[in-house]
């Protein structure tokens, strides 16, 4: 293998990557975004960032209560929640505006609550804030929790936690890896049961696709399927592979794990802008999907 990989903690998950690859990625815990602010570092920027952000709920008006502005609440490590009316128009939900302080990191992780509801949602907000760690850099984390970037929620209840790794491979610039987990209340059916006479009506009715493979493909414990298919379109080849583990109900250990591989129709006319042959393109696949395990300690 010419390429070289790195290992890298997502979600309660690890995933190997090639080492030179640019990833984007996206967190959920309980359903609710986390949204990591590159731009706010020191204890400084924490400092001016929150005077701002509450500078602008006061001077935001209310039609009926005034300002946008009803409460702020303080949690560990500096952390702080901002509660405010959803709509300027309404005093139907709040908006909970929580910013935790992790180390040299902050955190968005901001939803809606019923009035009534917030004062639960701001004692869930004040655990989650004891809960947050810094990873140390270049350190696989151990122990429960769900990492997203380099901090760790030390959290181990079920909840629809879900990540997403885009994985944009170098000097490829029309070939995307996807991979995903989603912790679900009821899992659906497999990968190959939904998919069956979907890829049968590609295969017949798209000229030069193939199916390269259409399989069980477990990887350690996690039962999963894969559906490859291939096809030269005007003298490029495409792609679309898939592999997915169906996972099992209300289970952090056992999520729905999903990976993808894409080259489609775009601007680039050739193949020299992802794989020069099927045997190119399935060497990386592989080695992904044979890396996707479950951190050991996670859950």
């Amino acid at each position: 293998m010419k390429n070289k990989f790195v290992t890298r903690a997502i979600g309660r998950h690890l995933i190997d990557i090639p080492f030179e690859a640019i990833t984007m990625e996206s967190y959920k815990f309980d359903d609710v975004s986390i949204e990591i602010q590159p731009q706010v570092i020191t204890h400084s920027d924490f400092e001016r960032f929150m005077a701002t952000r509450e500078r602008e709920l006061r001077e935001a008006k209310h039609e009926t209560r005034g300002i946008m502005l009803v409460d702020k609440v303080a949690h560990t490590n500096g952390s702080m929640t901002f509660v405010s009316w959803n709509k300027e128009f309404s005093e139907r939900l709040y908006y909970l505006d929580t910013y935790f302080r992790v180390g040299t990191r902050t955190l968005k992780y901001s939803d809606t609550a019923l009035p009534k509801n917030s004062k639960s949602v701001l004692t869930v907000r004040d655990e989650m804030a004891r809960e947050w760690h810094e990873i140390p850099p270049g350190e696989i984390p151990t122990g429960i929790g769900f990492v997203a970037g380099d901090v760790i929620l030390a959290d181990g209840d079920f909840n629809p936690e879900h990540w997403q790794m885009l994985i944009k491979l170098n000097g490829k610039p029309d070939a995307w890896l996807k991979a995903s987990a989603y912790a679900q209340w009821e899992p659906e059916p497999s990968l190959r049961d939904r998919a069956g006479g979907v890829v049968a009506s590609l295969l017949t009715t798209v000229a030069g696709f193939e199916r390269l493979r259409s399989r069980s493909r477990p990887v350690g414990p996690i039962e999963a399927d894969e559906i490859l298919l291939a096809g030269t379109q005007n003298g490029k080849r495409v792609y679309g592979f898939k592999w997915e583990a169906p996972g099992k109900a209300q289970s952090l250990a056992e999520p729905n794990l999903n990976l993808s591989l894409d080259v489609r129709e775009s601007a680039y006319l050739t193949n020299a802008e992802s794989f020069s042959s099927d045997e190119e393109a399935l060497e990386i696949w592989d080695r992904v999907v044979e890396s996707i395990r479950l951190r050991p300690g996670a859950v």
